[in-house]
């Protein structure tokens, strides 16, 4: 049985930039979720959701990226004080995952949304969670 907790404290040891915040946050197990997701739950708490089969299918160091990736979303405020007027959207989402990959490339799982590849072909590295925003937009409303 996968436990994130062994994945934690390893991601602790060698950063430790990731220790008080990941002591703040509750970490639930779910099959309800295809991967992995931060939210404030309704006690208004933050909670991290992961499926631990996607987990136990990642070699380590992508599931140390996974965590890292999640960890930043609440870093990076894409869930409380970020949040576009229009609030959580599906658009949002992949903005802020575009953000946060910029910088991940290397420890996630291929099939991720990052600039530069796929979809995002045309999408330059290194923007914030709004400029990614905007441009799904436009990506949007130009199809």
């Amino acid at each position: 049985m996968f436990n994130l907790n062994d994945h934690t404290a390893r991601l602790l040891m060698s950063e430790p930039f990731f220790a008080a915040l990941s002591r703040r946050i509750e970490k639930t197990s779910s099959t309800a979720v295809p991967t992995a997701g931060v939210r404030v739950n309704e006690r208004g708490y933050f909670e991290m959701l992961y499926n631990p089969n996607f987990f136990e299918s990642l070699p380590v160091k992508q599931r140390l990226g996974v965590l890292k990736h999640e960890f930043y979303h609440l870093v990076f405020e894409h869930v409380t004080g970020r949040l576009p007027s229009e609030g959580m959207s599906r658009l949002w989402n992949i903005a802020t995952d575009l953000a946060i990959n910029s910088h991940l490339m290397d420890e996630l799982p291929e099939n991720g949304c990052f600039p530069g590849k796929g979809i995002f072909k045309g999408f330059e590295w290194g923007l914030s969670a709004e400029q990614y925003f905007e441009l799904l937009k436009q990506k949007q409303d130009e199809e």
